[in-house]
């Protein structure tokens, strides 16, 4: 039997409120639904379970489907399931009612675990783009999140992305001058060196470890809304360690163009 979707946007609460956005953002602006695949599939997996949409899991794709549309980054097909709303209508009202959000301890609590979530998937697809431009397998970035959850540590996005630049360097390195390829020891000493630099950066006992991107606008739709429309944070998404202080602050900084 399909799950009853929700009666109304404020009846999906927020964290299913940004994932629907991140949905339709990355439809209307062709960009990622999230800095991972991995988290792309969990978005959508919530959304399916909610009635939102429909996608043709466990099979890859439909066969024939007219109104089925497609992730324009990732490939997913899924189909718009929500009757009580025009799809192409959604982006901007969702937007509105992100911003509406209040900054309740509840709601405050919900933003911070959003944001150390993405702030470790950033991290992963930065790490994935530093593997694939040393030939490595971008598949060895999940082990970023065996990291995460062995240290028990949080970081800022831009710290993340240090580390996995500072590893992957160290195995490039390793690789070099191995007379035989030996992928398995090159991603061993990438996990190790990941983890050794873990610590020190959180404690502040290393300096100039923030790799702060170029563009300071996510390239994803979940961390732009989240930045842009769920907080305040803009750039700051990218550089500070997640924390509830900079979540109560009540003016809007300047967005990225």
């Amino acid at each position: 039997m399909a799950p009853t979707p929700p009666a109304t946007i404020d009846d999906l609460g927020l964290p299913a409120a940004l994932y629907l956005g991140a949905l339709m953002e990355s439809w209307a602006r062709r960009t990622r639904i999230a800095p991972t695949r991995r988290m792309t599939l969990a978005v959508m997996g919530q959304l399916r379970e909610l009635g939102l949409i429909e996608v043709p899991w466990p099979e890859p794709r439909w066969d024939a489907s007219p109104d089925a549309r497609e992730t324009p980054i990732e490939g997913l097909q899924w189909r718009f399931a929500w009757r009580a709303y025009e799809p192409d209508a959604l982006a901007p009202a969702l937007r509105d009612y992100l911003e509406s959000v209040p900054r309740d301890d509840f709601a405050i609590a919900l933003r911070l675990k959003l944001w150390r979530e993405l702030a470790v998937a950033e991290g992963e697809r930065y790490f994935e783009a530093q593997l694939t431009k040393h030939q490595f397998d971008a598949s060895w970035a999940q082990d970023l999140a065996f990291v995460h959850r062995e240290c028990g540590l949080e970081l800022s996005a831009a710290q993340w992305r240090y580390c996995v630049w500072a590893a992957t360097r160290q195995g490039a390195s390793v690789a070099q001058q191995q007379r035989l390829p030996d992928p398995a020891r090159v991603r061993e000493v990438i996990f190790t060196e990941l983890r050794r630099r873990v610590g020190p950066v959180a404690s502040g006992q290393w300096t100039n470890t923030s790799f702060l991107p170029f563009n300071a606008r996510p390239e994803n739709a979940l961390s732009m809304l989240f930045a842009e429309h769920l907080t305040t944070l803009g750039e700051l998404f990218w550089a500070l360690v997640p924390n509830e202080l900079a979540l109560l602050a009540p003016a809007r900084t300047q967005r990225a163009s």
